[in-house]
Formats: structure tokens, sequence, C-alpha cells
């Protein structure tokens, strides 16, 4: 036989909010991080590009495999960083999520709340 789930208090609801809202602001913190460093990476590796492109020398595609093979690394690690944007933006949107359900697990409680509370108008006059 399963146990009886414990009851969550406002005050339990209320720190778990919070604690949610941290976690929003840390991952939202986290993504402008993110967003920088993709930034800059795709910066260096197009400047890096236009710079081998133009130390090259012969038929276009001797100079693209010569830009390819020296900006390799670089074009790597603004790949990187464009992935880890990606994965740093879908984890504000799960935290946004969690967030949004907490607040509408707060709302069924006020309106139990608020139920509980009320009394027919029968009674109220009696």
């Amino acid at each position: 036989m399963s146990e009886a789930p414990t009851p969550v208090t406002a005050a339990d609801l209320a720190r778990t909010l919070y604690a949610a809202k941290r976690e929003v602001d840390a991952a939202l913190a986290e993504y402008d991080r993110a967003i920088r460093e993709d930034a800059e990476a795709d910066r260096a590796a197009r400047v890096a590009k236009a710079s081998a492109y133009l130390a090259a020398s012969g038929p276009v595609a001797e100079r693209q495999a010569h830009v390819d093979q020296t900006t390799a690394d670089l074009q790597h690690r603004a790949r990187l960083a464009e992935g880890l944007k990606r994965s740093a933006s879908s984890a504000v949107e799960s935290r946004r999520q969690w967030l949004s359900a907490l607040q509408s697990l707060a709302s069924l409680q006020k309106a139990e709340a608020a139920l509980a509370r009320w009394e027919p108008s029968e009674v109220q006059t009696a």
C-alpha cells in the first residue's frame, strides 16, 4: 500500500518558488555568458578565415582548403560555443517551465484555501 503524500505548506511552496526563481536567474546569467562566448568565438573564426583567405594564393578551391586547414581549431571552438549557447537556452526554458508549474501549484493552493473558508449564505445568517 502506498503512503499518503506529504502535505505541502504555503511556506514550503514559497521556499520552493524562490529557489526556482534563483535557478532561473542563474540559468539566465549562464545563457548571457554563453551568448557572449559564442559571439566572440564566431568573430575570431571569421577574422581568422578572412585573414587566411587573403594570405593564400592560387585558385579559389586551393584558397578555401588553406582557410579550412589553418582555421579548423577556431571554427571548431565557434561551433562548440554555439552548441553551448543553445544548451544554455534550453536550460533557461526548462527552469522557466518548472517555475510556471510551481506558480500553478501556488494558485491551486490559494484556491483550495479560499474554498476551505467558504460557508453557504444560509449558515452565515443563522
